[in-house]
């Protein structure tokens, strides 16, 4: 698992195309939140904690109360895929939901992840329900991109333990037998 986290960072670390996203998305989307305000939580949002996707998938596998995992993406996007167990709850419909309507007030003390495609809407909703005093607030970092080539690195691992080429098995490898002669 260590190694599978190690070449996530990598892959994460050289993912230059998520910027590209962020200006595209930002500019199909309208949000009811003003762009200054939303800047203000995204830049200067506290209250909330950051997690990877291999952070996430130890949470969902452990014994403990699963978090309410919160999708913020369109309808379209969620169908295209999504997070087992998430919810759909567009962005602005969220807000709304969050600052007038009082909504998720049953998950105040319960620990909730928010999703979206890049981190960083996320991390705006995050913060607007840490400024309503929600305590355990999680907002997955990078979104459902990271997420996204996390489950194909996993997949990729478990399906390929044969192929005697494939990284993922010269990981196992080291791991099982220490590293390769130097010839």
């Amino acid at each position: 698992m260590e190694r599978l986290v190690m070449i996530e960072s990598i892959y994460n670390a050289m993912d230059m195309g998520i910027f590209r996203e962020v200006v595209q998305n930002s500019l199909k989307t309208h949000f009811e939140m003003g762009h200054k305000e939303f800047l203000q939580h995204l830049i200067f949002g506290k209250g909330y904690d950051e997690l990877t996707p291999p952070q996430l998938s130890l949470k969902l596998e452990s014994p403990e109360k699963k978090p309410l995992i919160i999708d913020l993406r369109d309808k379209h996007k969620f169908r295209e895929g999504h997070i087992g167990n998430a919810i759909l709850h567009p962005f602005d419909d969220f807000l709304r939901d969050v600052l007038m309507d009082n909504g998720y007030l049953a998950y105040k003390d319960s620990p909730v992840v928010l999703v979206c495609d890049t981190g960083h809407q996320n991390r705006v909703a995050a913060s607007v329900m840490a400024d309503q005093g929600f305590l355990k607030i999680s907002s997955l970092k990078r979104g459902m991109r990271r997420w996204d080539r996390w489950e194909k690195l996993v997949l990729n691992c478990r399906k390929s333990k044969n192929n005697r080429f494939d990284i993922c098995n010269y990981i196992f490898n080291i791991k099982k037998n220490g590293p390769p002669p130097i010839l």
